[in-house]
């Protein structure tokens, strides 16, 4: 099973984690809730390496995160 990380504010991380959870081994770093300065992250270990996938707001919609991230992960992930 492919790891992720999710590195957001714990009410954006524990969104996505929900929604990945069943298709991945998911884990959660949480960051300051300061919205104003806060760029999150996916990232996916692929062959022992760390790779971002996608940058996102933590103000995005959870769809649009969701779609960026599936389409990245099959881009980066064949990439590599």
């Amino acid at each position: 099973m492919q790891t992720l990380l999710i590195r957001a504010p714990q009410e954006v991380a524990s969104k996505l984690e929900e929604r990945l959870r069943h298709h991945y081994d998911v884990k959660i770093s949480a960051l300051d809730d300061n919205i104003a300065n806060v760029v999150c992250e996916i990232l996916a270990k692929v062959r022992r390496k760390w790779i971002i996938i996608c940058r996102f707001a933590p103000y995005e919609n959870l769809d649009d995160i969701l779609t960026m991230f599936r389409v990245n992960f099959e881009l980066k992930a064949k990439r590599s």
